[in-house]
């Protein structure tokens, strides 16, 4: 036991949560504990108490933790908003029962105002049979009063049973059964044989009545009326005024008979004086809580001051008629001005019951008006909150429904399914993130399935290029081999040229010395060339002069012929002669002409002879140079041939390390093919394992698939194909963001799916495009196709995207093309 002790004390000590009413463990006592109770307090304090107020936070909410985890969102919501509502109901009910409470207080009161106001009547019926028995018994002739008064005496008593029964609640049945019985005795005229008993008689009726009178109060509520305005009314009319009335009456029945008797005893006055000190009293009690109801917001009514100023001057001439030295006055004026005194009083009391009686019913009103808003509040409160309730249930639970259906969309790969939750609160905001994480993640997905798409491809291309550049480097390694055959077969050769060039050398030097010798020789036979054809101008010259004398003697030979013709006979011999020196002249005309044409004819090929010579000389000239130049470049020849020869075996050497290097890239070549055909592999599995999802946005094998489809189609078809393309009616060329388009060389559309108001637009014209850089691309591609990279205004986004498109011919000067966007 001490050691539990200790390890108590000491916990509280170490959690710092015990005040100094406790004793302390002090160290000296720590230290006799045994080591087993030190380690326990040591773990208890080091796991037990929390360290921070989460931890102790987290540990106080433990249990609802675990057992919120067990429950599902939709019981959790019903069983919270059930207990809202739940709270709610309560306290409304809590809250309608009390204002239902003090509602059915006032009612009861009222109820009692009501049943006092019976009571006091047949009270003041009581006590005024009593005055006039009384008088009857003094000597004064009461009985057609008496009649009438028992007549209205019944009839209160059967309106008082009549109302007892109406507020059955109060159980006054039984106890007013007995009253009311001798008062209807009474009221039969069964009444006493002497002014004492009737006295005694009534009296003792009377304060039955009275004590009935605070039954009622007591069980209608009146004495517990909480208000002080009401409850100060109610001692006033309903507990005081009764005894102030009844002291009235005692006087009025005793003073009457006195006087009536002309007779008073000692004990009658000791009586009258009692009364009238009861009286005295009575109105005190009366007044004395004038001041408690001003201040409770009453006034003084003219009922109270004249009720005041009758009894006042009553008491006074009861003490001037009856406690003198002799009776004096007259009964009947006596009775008279008592009943006067007691009618003020009455009506004194009647005026603060009505007052009474409308507080009462301002008080039912407002506890109604009060009930029933608070009712109407509640239900309002209940409806608005159980709308609001279910309204938030719907839309949480419906949100909820979207956010696990968008889940369990992107969980089975769809990720075309939009997340909306109107709103601004949390799970609006969470709907928001989630709409962009599935946008961001179709975005990336699309994105990876374009670049493995277009990788694949790419892969197929680099494995077919790969392909034939390993074909062309096992040909170019056998041509390399040819070639170092052919480079050392040239070395040789080139070194037998070197040989045969430095041989030529030496025989173009001797040729050059040849060359010049005969260029001497041809130019003197130019100058004697020259000579000739200067010898045959001359000789042109002379035989022209001889021709042209032979000419002139002709001329004269006819002369004298004619001359001789007219000189007759005398003239015979000399015409002889003239015919001979005539035909002598021809004859010499004839060998002229002859001669001119053998000179002009020689001296035409010695013209030509001299040109050709000159000619000769010319190229005999060109030739010496060509033959120096020969010998010089043969020369050179001869060198570069040796150095050829060196420079052919170091490349013969070269092309034998390349050939080694090309078979070297021959085996990278089929690595490099295995490794392409690896990663088109690896392409296809990539783009195999993101095509599961379904995305929001086109991606580059989708697009590649619908060009495809596309000119499938138009080898089938033909130019039609285009606006089939651009009707589209069973929207095979469009897809989400994809659409199939064509345009020609001048960047004009010619099908565009499902649009066929693109088709008045112009790649050039449209903004934020470099449509000139797009067609130029498009149509540089050739005819295989391929990708084309380019930016272009996103219209939804309306965002600067890039865009890239597969873009294929179909003629000359149009292409077909799909684009996808390469991010969102």
């Amino acid at each position: 036991m001490p050691h539990f002790s200790y390890l108590v004390i000491s916990i509280l000590q170490k959690s710092e949560k015990i005040d100094s009413a406790f004793p302390q463990v002090n160290p000296k006592e720590e230290r006799n504990m045994p080591p087993n109770i030190k380690d326990l307090i040591a773990r208890i304090c080091a796991s037990s108490m929390p360290k921070s107020r989460d931890e102790l936070i987290n540990r106080v909410m433990h249990p609802c933790s675990v057992l919120m985890s067990k429950l599902s969102l939709r019981t959790k919501l019903l069983c919270m908003f059930g207990t809202f509502i739940a709270a709610i109901i309560v306290l409304g009910a809590y809250t309608v029962s009390n204002q239902n409470t003090d509602l059915n207080t006032a009612r009861s009161e009222s109820q009692g105002v009501e049943l006092s106001r019976q009571i006091m009547l047949v009270l003041i019926q009581t006590q005024k049979h009593r005055g006039l028995v009384n008088l009857k018994l003094s000597g004064q002739d009461t009985d057609a009063s008496l009649k009438t008064l028992r007549s209205e005496l019944n009839k209160s008593l059967n309106q008082l049973d009549t109302a007892i029964e109406l507020y059955s609640e109060f159980a006054l049945a039984n106890p007013w059964k007995a009253t009311a019985d001798e008062l209807r005795q009474l009221a039969s005229g069964k009444i006493a044989s002497n002014s004492a008993d009737n006295l005694a008689q009534h009296s003792r009726l009377i304060a039955q009545i009275l004590s009935f009178s605070n039954l009622n109060n007591e069980t209608s509520g009146l004495l517990f009326d909480p208000v002080a305005s009401s409850y100060l009314l109610m001692d006033v009319a309903i507990q005081k005024i009764p005894v102030w009335i009844e002291n009235l009456a005692i006087l009025r029945g005793m003073g009457a008979g006195f006087i009536k008797s002309g007779n008073i005893d000692f004990s009658g006055k000791a009586a009258l004086i009692s009364r009238l000190d009861g009286l005295r009293s009575a109105i005190a009690a009366a007044t004395e809580m004038d001041a408690a109801l001003k201040r409770a917001g009453e006034t003084m009514s003219a009922e109270q001051q004249l009720a005041l100023k009758t009894s006042t001057d009553f008491a006074a001439t009861v003490r001037k008629n009856l406690l003198g030295e002799n009776i004096e006055g007259d009964a009947s004026a006596y009775f008279a001005q008592a009943s006067l005194a007691i009618e003020k009083t009455v009506l004194l009391q009647t005026h603060l019951q009505n007052r009474l009686n409308s507080i009462l019913s301002e008080r039912i009103s407002a506890l109604t008006l009060q009930r029933n808003l608070t009712i109407f509040i509640m239900l309002a409160a209940l409806f608005a909150t159980a709308y609001l309730v279910f309204g938030f249930y719907r839309s949480f639970i419906s949100a909820m429904a979207d956010v696990g259906a968008s889940a369990l969309s992107v969980a089975k790969g769809d990720l075309t399914k939009q997340v909306h939750i109107d709103g601004k609160d949390e799970l609006a905001q969470t709907g928001d993130a989630l709409e962009k994480m599935n946008l961001n993640l179709s975005a990336l997905v699309a994105n990876v399935r374009t670049n493995s798409s277009m990788v694949s491809q790419l892969g197929q291309i680099l494995a077919v290029g790969i392909s034939d550049m390993a074909i062309r480097t096992e040909q170019q390694a056998s041509s390399l081999e040819q070639t170092s055959a052919s480079v050392e077969d040239l070395a040789a050769t080139v070194k037998k040229n070197a040989d045969s060039a430095k041989s030529a050398d030496n025989l173009a030097s001797n040729v050059r010395l040849i060359a010049e010798s005969s260029g001497d020789i041809m130019h003197a036979a130019v100058e004697s060339m020259q000579g000739i054809h200067t010898s045959a101008n001359k000789m042109q010259e002379i035989v022209s002069m001889i021709d042209r004398i032979a000419f002139q003697t002709d001329i004269l030979a006819l002369n004298a012929a004619v001359e001789a013709s007219h000189a007759g006979t005398h003239g015979l011999g000399f015409a002889v002669v003239a015919n001979e020196v005539r035909a002598l002249a021809q004859r010499t005309a004839d060998a002229a002409r002859q001669i001119r044409r053998l000179i002009d004819d020689a001296v035409s090929k010695v013209e030509t002879g001299v040109e050709q010579i000159n000619e000769v000389n010319l190229t005999l000239a060109d030739i010496v140079s060509g033959i120096r130049n020969l010998a010089s470049n043969t020369n050179s020849i001869s060198t570069a041939s040796a150095d050829q020869s060196n420079g052919l075996a170091q490349i013969s050497e070269a092309i034998r390390h390349l050939d080694e290097i090309t078979q070297s890239n021959g085996k990278m070549a089929e690595e490099a093919k295995h490794a392409s055909i690896d990663l088109e592999t690896r392409a296809l599995a990539l783009t195999e394992a993101v095509s599961m999802f379904r995305l929001r946005q086109g991606t580059a094998d989708e697009a590649h698939a619908l060009v495809k489809k596309a000119t499938a189609l138009f080898h089938v078809n033909g130019m039609s194909t285009l606006q089939r393309i651009t009707d589209d009616y069973d929207h095979v060329f469009a897809d989400r963001d994809m659409y199939v388009f064509a345009f020609n060389r001048d960047g004009q559309y010619l099908a565009f799916a499902g649009n066929a108001a693109k088709l008045e637009v112009n790649l050039m014209t449209v903004s934020g495009l470099d449509g000139r850089k797009l067609v130029e691309d498009a149509f540089a591609l050739g005819a295989v196709g391929g990708w084309v990279d380019y930016t272009i205004v996103n219209p939804v986004t309306k965002k600067i995207e890039t865009k890239t498109s597969y873009l294929e011919p179909i003629s000359a000067d149009i292409v077909v093309g799909c684009g996808v966007y390469k991010s969102a």
